[in-house]
């Protein structure tokens, strides 16, 4: 016997798919954490619209690492600490 059992329920065979009425506990255990609308809503664009919506992201985060780099260099210069 090896020593690595596979779940009950599952196929011996790892090329072969699950039962359709299997549910692993871990998958499940996440799926409550995870908002399945955005997966969806994302799943939906093209991937052109995927590529602008995630090049706007970035966009988004140069801009608050930038703000945040000149808020620490202000505070530098005023010899202001955080609290």
């Amino acid at each position: 016997m090896s020593e690595h059992a596979l779940p009950t329920g599952l196929p011996s065979d790892p090329h072969e798919l699950a039962p359709a009425d299997y549910c692993d506990p871990v998958i499940e255990a996440y799926k409550k954490d995870v908002d399945r609308t955005l997966l969806r809503e994302n799943l939906s664009l093209t991937v052109e619209q995927r590529f602008r919506k995630f090049e706007s992201f970035m966009q988004f985060v140069d801009e608050l690492r930038e703000a945040g780099q000149k808020a620490r260099e202000a505070r530098r210069e005023n010899g202001t600490q955080l609290s």
